[in-house]
């Protein structure tokens, strides 16, 4: 059953690669988009690969009770609540593609089930983390790789996509191989595979510098802090450097933290920009997001505008007929603008939840579950200021709702046994 379950989890990088180098063609009915897989196959293979997973679990379905009671319960009633909102939206509003939004609530059902839910009860969270710090070093490689061979290929408004279609992909790629491997570095035993695993580190890095997002870049900033304070270590070594390492970090802070602070804030607000990006106000284009997201939220403000709200077409459901301005850059507006006030109201309960679940996991002896409780704690500011993540077909949104549900099971792996924990001990 594992088998299965990595290859749902493979699917969320291959399905965003973009074949162009191979002479792969941008459009091929519904296999091909954007030289890469279509969103509907990808859709579909999630399906497919999916059902057996699915019927593994409810076969063993006393695995679920290993999640968190306040967990299972939000997600029921967030299930509840799109399925009555859906109804109520196909009933009152003039929709002209009612069995697409059917197509949709199910894809959503699916990726919050299979991937917040069944995924992490059957695949063990340290084999989760290796897989996915593989997969992320291998593509930043790969996009790393064709940056010298097809420079042309490999940047889009002056940010580096790499191998993906999109800027978003290759962010969320290069994130996670900055922050997951850090898990191997503590496993592994091999110093030389613990040195490969530094490198791919540091290339992750230099590709999420190319791609000049500055929220991600200041995310993993803060991840590595975090990990640096709460890695186990018996090694005096390692506790040196990382006291060391801490003090380097208080006297930069010290001597040129108000330099820092002031480039940081040019940058935010458009007076410098990042590598290639060119200089944006992100503060104002924020704020201009949610006062637009409001808006739109406010002409149904109870049940909103459903899952397909972002896609402009009125006759058929056209991929290429996303528009940005219907999807705001705010979770609270977004979750306005698809179920209303009551999708707020549960977005506001799941981020107390969240924020206690990465305290929890940070804090817990379980070094493997600290890269979980790491990576949500410095991305829920991200999460907050971008939008609800719930297509099936997206990159972040399946990665996303995989690391909720690890951190729902904290009770099961915070007593793993002696023989299962790991701590950093280098030259052993």
């Amino acid at each position: 059953m594992t088998f299965w379950a990595l290859a749902l989890l493979f699917l969320v990088f291959v399905s965003k690669l973009s074949l162009t180098w191979a002479g792969i063609p941008s459009q091929v009915s519904v296999l091909i988009f954007q030289h890469g897989l279509h969103p509907y196959m990808n859709i579909i293979l999630s399906f497919l690969l999916g059902i057996p997973v699915a019927l593994y679990v409810l076969y063993h379905h006393q695995k679920l009770h290993n999640l968190g009671k306040v967990y299972r319960t939000l997600l029921l009633f967030l299930l509840l609540t799109l399925f009555i909102e859906t109804l109520l939206q196909l009933v009152f509003m003039d929709h002209h593609k009612g069995l697409f939004i059917l197509a949709a609530l199910a894809a959503t059902f699916w990726i919050i089930v299979v991937f917040g839910v069944f995924i992490p009860v059957i695949l063990k969270p340290q084999h989760a983390v290796k897989f996915f710090s593989l997969c992320s070093v291998v593509f930043v490689v790969a996009s790393l790789g064709l940056l010298f061979v097809r420079p042309d290929l490999t940047f889009k408004g002056g940010r580096f996509i790499g191998i993906f279609k999109h800027i978003p992909y290759m962010v969320t790629c290069a994130t996670i191989g900055t922050i997951f491997p850090l898990g191997q570095i503590q496993q592994e035993k091999n110093s030389f595979f613990r040195l490969v695993w530094v490198v791919g580190i540091l290339l992750s890095v230099i590709a999420l510098f190319l791609t000049g997002t500055r929220s991600a870049l200041a995310a993993v900033l803060m991840a590595w802090v975090l990990w640096l304070l709460r890695v186990p270590t018996k090694h005096a070594g390692f506790r040196f450097l990382k006291f060391s390492l801490a003090l380097l970090m208080t006297m930069t802070v010290v001597l040129f933290g108000a330099d820092m602070a002031e480039y940081a804030s040019d940058i935010a607000t458009g007076k410098k920009g990042l590598v290639e990006r060119e200089a944006q106000d992100g503060v104002a284009s924020r704020m201009e997001e949610v006062e637009r997201g409001w808006e739109y939220f406010q002409t149904s403000p109870w049940i909103g505008q459903g899952l397909l709200s972002k896609f402009s077409g009125k006759d058929d459901l056209d991929v290429s007929s996303y528009n940005s301005f219907k999807d705001p850059h705010n979770i609270f507006a977004s979750a306005g603008v698809v179920g209303g006030w009551p999708f707020i109201l549960w977005t506001g309960m799941f981020l107390f939840l969240l924020l206690g679940l990465s305290y929890k996991a940070i804090m817990s002896e379980n070094p493997v579950m600290h890269i979980f409780g790491i990576y949500m704690a410095v991305e829920i500011p991200i999460l907050i200021i971008y939008h609800w993540h719930l297509s099936l077909g997206g990159m972040a949104d399946r990665f996303y709702w995989l690391v909720f549900g690890y951190l729902a099971l904290q009770m099961q792996t915070k007593n793993l046994s002696k023989d299962n924990e790991v701590s950093f001990q280098p030259g052993r």
